[in-house]
């Protein structure tokens, strides 16, 4: 899923932008920008203050900290969820319209 956002810059940066878009995306600056941004997360430049760590924000319990019961837990969530009822409607497809027929002259 994409965004739209509000970006400002240069002058210059804007006219190597629009360049770049007319050269191989058939003048699509978003599609430029977006592959910009998606080569410099995949190469790991980043600046080293946004890098964030997920290290501590999970407690794992002290009876099973190697999580080998972790499959029998979510497999009980699961089931949980599929025994409760559900409202489920299907719809006919629709129907083609039809053609309009043209009208003869009779006489």
């Amino acid at each position: 899923m994409k965004h739209a956002i509000s970006v400002t810059l240069g002058e210059e940066n804007l006219l190597w932008l629009r360049a770049q878009a007319a050269a191989g995306t058939g003048g699509s600056v978003s599609a430029v920008v977006d592959r910009l941004v998606h080569e410099a997360r995949m190469g790991g430049r980043t600046d080293a203050a946004a890098i964030r760590s997920v290290v501590g924000t999970i407690d794992l319990p002290a009876d099973d900290a190697d999580l080998s019961e972790a499959d029998t837990y979510v497999k009980g969530l699961f089931d949980r969820s599929l025994s409760r009822p559900m409202l489920v409607r299907e719809h006919p497809p629709k129907r083609k319209a039809r053609k309009a027929r043209k009208a003869t002259k009779r006489g």
